[in-house]
């Protein structure tokens, strides 16, 4: 197991939520306000035809984040994403469509309004069942991850992409 020590970025963002002070001044209620149908600025996309993955996901950028990092997701009818882990947690909010997701080694189906969780480090991949995109709002604690690991948070989920992905 890799020596864990605290970095920098970590104890910063203790000091900052420690402060009670706000992380932006005179923050502007409409920039914390996004609408998932404008979506956000594109983060990668991914489409192999073999293994049936196909989807693409953005950013929501908000002032001042910090530890969240919330993303949508897209998947067409009938694909998927990669089975995959990474070393953060995540949220997952159905705006549209219907699926399922691999938590571990159980399918659970998701529908619009369903909330699922996925615990850092467990293998998940969505799937899209229905005839319509499946968009779902994944939001993670990347920030506090990225606090702690480091460069690491980013390499994580890479190592595990190109091992087990075709499992």
């Amino acid at each position: 197991m890799k020596e864990f020590t605290i970095k920098e970025e970590l104890i910063s963002l203790a000091k900052v939520a420690a402060s009670r002070i706000p992380p932006v001044e005179n923050a502007v209620p409409s920039e914390c306000v996004r609408s998932a149908s404008s979506g956000g600025t594109a983060m990668y996309s991914n489409h192999n035809e073999r293994l049936n993955i196909e989807f693409n996901v953005e950013r929501f950028d908000f002032p001042g984040i910090q530890t969240m990092d919330p993303r949508l997701l897209r998947i067409p009818p009938g694909r998927n994403n990669e089975r995959h882990r990474h070393a953060h947690e995540s949220l997952f909010v159905v705006l549209e469509g219907q699926g399922n997701v691999l938590i571990g080694d159980t399918r659970v189906p998701l529908k619009k309004g369903d909330v699922a969780f996925v615990p850092r480090w467990l293998f998940h991949q969505t799937t899209n069942t229905g005839d319509v995109d499946l968009v779902i709002v994944a939001i993670t604690d990347f920030g506090f991850t990225f606090a702690v690991m480091g460069e690491d948070a980013h390499q994580a989920r890479l190592g595990t992409i190109s091992k087990d992905s075709t499992k």
